[in-house]
């Protein structure tokens, strides 16, 4: 690959192709139609495959859409049928950014439901390699077509005026080969992570639940509340506490850190344990093995494990999934569906069952080695759809 070309009708990063990329509007490479009918109440177990324009948000997360998964029995007077090759793009969403996105298509006589943009790339033009463009450097082109406030719409009429820069077919296909199976290896990663994660959601359920020469004893006997609020601004880093764990604000919202407003915020140390009372029952509590210190909202409440128990043991069953019930039934509805509010002195009550510090460690460093393992698998992930940004970024023009 050759890198960093400063010819501007090249990119970056290319293999061993010669001559510029030409600049060309889609509506000169492709044809536009529109999809038509079907909603989620016409899809059965049985019948033909078929695409609904929400999936491209929800089902099909890579370029290239391999294995259809919906069905559909219905009749349809007028039906729209996929051609190898096609390119959708959904024509409606909540957000610009979210509706931005392509698919491509190599298979034919698929339905294509309603409110589905249908390119069709003429002859020695990849779809596959338009769907990695549009998703990459293209992106903000489009969401800049989006119209609306609640709902955004995007019109093939939009979609027309689209500039994307094309090599030759040859170039194409390679480009989109090499990405291809970069999201193979992803979508491989992802499997082993997600069978991973069951796995150890099994054995905790096994391990931690087991009663047989164990204490049954109540939060409030292994865990002690902490409430050390910020004076100092700009102290510490600002977290932020999620189900998915603890995460810098400005990795996870991309925004600046820590803002002037600070004070009042809590102080969280390494080996913390910090909970949503509002999003508790749904999984937002996280064990802090991963910032020495750190700011979060005041809202959160922070726990320290007593020091005469094993905190990775004690977090682990604090997070499991039997727990979560247990929050459920001592959580009143909030403002809205996914807000519970937590009675904490319920909390404080509710029971566990702990062996002795002995067997607590054992487990607790059978299961650290479990969640390590898992951690290196997510980094693999993690490096993997860096590549590919990189190469999406680097790739095209």
């Amino acid at each position: 690959m050759d890198k960093k070309n400063k010819n501007p009708n090249v990119p970056n990063l290319r293999f061993s192709y010669k001559g510029d990329w030409s600049k060309r509007k889609l509506n000169e490479i492709c044809q536009f139609f529109k999809g038509n009918g079907l909603s989620k109440s016409d899809l059965s177990n049985e019948g033909f495959p078929c695409i609904l324009y929400g999936e491209l948000y929800t089902t099909y997360k890579n370029e290239v859409i391999r294995d259809i998964i919906s069905k559909t029995n219905t009749t349809l007077s007028n039906p729209f049928l996929s051609r190898n090759n096609d390119l959708i793009i959904p024509g409606s969403g909540e957000d610009p950014i979210d509706i931005a996105v392509a698919r491509a298509i190599y298979q034919n006589d698929i339905i294509l439901g309603g409110d589905l943009n249908i390119l069709r790339p003429k002859s020695n033009v990849s779809a596959a390699f338009l769907s990695y463009q549009l998703n990459g450097v293209r992106r903000y082109d489009i969401a800049k077509k989006a119209q609306g406030k609640s709902i955004v719409h995007l019109h093939n009429s939009d979609l027309k005026e689209v500039l994307v820069s094309i090599p030759t077919y040859d170039e194409q296909l390679h480009i989109a080969k090499l990405l291809t199976k970069i999201d193979e290896m992803i979508e491989t990663q992802s499997k082993i992570i997600e069978l991973k994660q069951s796995l150890i959601k099994d054995i905790e359920d096994r391990i931690l639940w087991k009663t047989t020469n164990t204490q049954t004893k109540p939060i409030r006997e292994f865990l002690t509340e902490i409430n050390n609020k910020s004076i100092i601004q700009n102290q510490y880093p600002l977290l932020s506490s999620t189900k998915k764990g603890l995460f810098l604000q400005t990795d996870y919202f991309n925004k600046e850190a820590a803002s002037s407003n600070n004070i009042g915020y809590k102080i969280v140390h390494k080996g913390d344990i910090i909970i949503s009372p509002q999003n508790l029952w749904m999984g937002n509590i996280t064990y802090n093995d991963k910032f020495d210190n750190g700011l979060v909202s005041p809202s959160y409440r922070i726990y320290k494990v007593k020091e005469e128990y094993n905190a990775f043991y004690i977090s682990r069953i604090l997070m499991s999934y039997r727990a979560l019930s247990l929050y459920k039934n001592i959580s009143e509805q909030g403002a809205s569906i996914v807000r519970r509010n937590l009675n904490v002195d319920a909390f404080n009550e509710l029971c566990f069952p702990i062996p002795n510090i002995k067997k607590q460690d054992e487990v607790g460093l059978f299961l650290s080695k479990l969640h390590q393992e898992l951690k290196c698998e997510t980094w693999i992930l993690m490096q993997l759809k860096s590549q590919k940004n990189y190469l999406l970024n680097n790739m095209f023009i």
